[in-house]
């Protein structure tokens, strides 16, 4: 994957390719909050990735027993050399204890299962220990977004403490693509990494 491609993702509002726009909102990975906490104060951590492979491409069987595919290699040093990153040049901090995981992917098949996407992404969180444990992930929210036009498709995950939060899905007018809406709570704010 070209570190561009995540970069110049990082800056792209994905939430204007759903056609709504809030200019009092902070995009964050597929989630849009009320903006309103000083600077530094982060009551979550939001990550732009690489688009985790299915869970169907993560392991293969041998003689010798199942061990990691190539590709889910590749994927893992991509992956976890950019949250590394993020995690530093953002100031993120790991989210102790129970956590809600809100995660779009960007679409680029029709025939693709969404939820195949999530088993990657959720260990890429324990390696990097953003989260605990995947044991401690209470509440798991997925959407395809729409591409945004990037040479390799990239996943958005916005993670947060296990506490009460309300979340809109607005589809795209493709109706195949769409993305979670959510007002954060009053006094808090989880960042702009979108």
């Amino acid at each position: 994957m070209m570190r561009a491609d995540i970069a110049a993702a990082e800056a792209a509002d994905h939430i204007a390719l759903m056609g709504s726009q809030d200019p009092g909102a902070v995009s964050v990975p597929g989630v849009r909050q009320q903006a309103g906490v000083p600077p530094g104060a982060s009551a979550c951590t939001t990550l732009t990735i690489p688009a985790p492979p299915s869970v169907n491409n993560l392991f293969s069987n041998s003689v010798r027993g199942r061990f990691k595919t190539p590709a889910y290699k590749a994927w893992l040093a991509e992956a976890g050399w950019r949250v590394r990153e993020q995690m530093a040049a953002d100031g993120c901090d790991p989210v102790p204890g129970r956590v809600v995981i809100v995660m779009g992917v960007e679409r680029t098949s029709l025939r693709a299962d969404l939820d195949n996407t999530a088993k990657a992404a959720i260990d890429l969180l324990v390696s990097m220990k953003v989260i605990d444990d995947d044991r401690f992930v209470t509440g798991l929210v997925l959407a395809w977004m729409p591409q945004g036009g990037h040479r390799t498709p990239i996943a958005r995950v916005m993670i947060r403490p296990a506490e009460p939060l309300t979340l809109n899905f607005h589809p795209h007018t493709d109706g195949a693509t769409g993305g979670w809406f959510m007002d954060a709570p009053e006094g808090e704010d989880c960042g702009d990494n979108a």
